[in-house]
């Protein structure tokens, strides 16, 4: 009699355990995958000595956040326009994560936020074939930004934000200090891509 009623007790915990499991809510679980875009994007520093910068990104697009990856780089804008020719360098360039959030995404003009979060490198010559990815100094860069977006079509989005850049790691013998890259930006950006499922 008691093993009966023990393996009776086994197997109703057995089930109990087993139903548990298939209700069981995860983090992810209930998330819905909506799309996908890439992204090129423009960035205007606003201090008193501007760097500016452009990239391109992507991502995935997981209810109203995105997660995905960047590349950028930036260089003197008046040694380009002055002569072209003569630009020897990348003053930054940079790739890492990328992830936002679109609120109320549907409505046409929506609030915008997003983080780069990213590792690169300064004083990026382009007239030296021996230099490496070893050889140069290499930095952090952490760029969060707020701002809107506005739903142009169902594939285009065109978001404009203000943020702030923060550099580390700048080495003062390339001629360049942290403080040179640190500061308040504004961005640009255009996503293309598969916004069609409600997103």
């Amino acid at each position: 009699m008691k093993q009966t009623i023990l393996w009776s007790a086994l197997v109703l915990l057995s089930s109990l355990a087993w139903s548990q499991d298939e209700r069981q809510e995860t983090l992810f679980g209930k998330a819905r995958f909506v799309g996908g875009f890439g992204a090129p994007f423009f960035e205007f520093g606003l201090g008193s000595d501007p760097r500016h910068s452009a990239g391109l990104g992507g991502g995935v697009i997981v209810d109203d956040f995105f997660f995905g990856a960047y590349g950028m780089a930036g260089l003197d804008l008046g040694e380009v326009f002055d002569d072209p020719d003569q630009v020897e360098q990348l003053d930054i360039a940079h790739g890492g994560l990328w992830m936002g959030y679109a609120y109320a995404a549907r409505k046409v003009v929506h609030p915008y936020a997003s983080m780069r979060l990213g590792w690169g490198a300064v004083n990026i010559r382009f007239d030296d074939p021996t230099q490496s990815y070893e050889s140069v100094d290499k930095i952090f860069v952490f760029t969060p930004e707020l701002g809107a977006e506005f739903n142009l079509t169902r594939w285009w989005r065109l978001v404009g934000t203000a943020g702030y850049r923060v550099v580390s790691g700048v080495e003062e013998e390339t001629g360049f200090r942290n403080n040179d890259f640190r500061g308040w930006i504004a961005t640009i950006t255009l996503r293309f891509g598969n916004f069609s499922r409600g997103y």
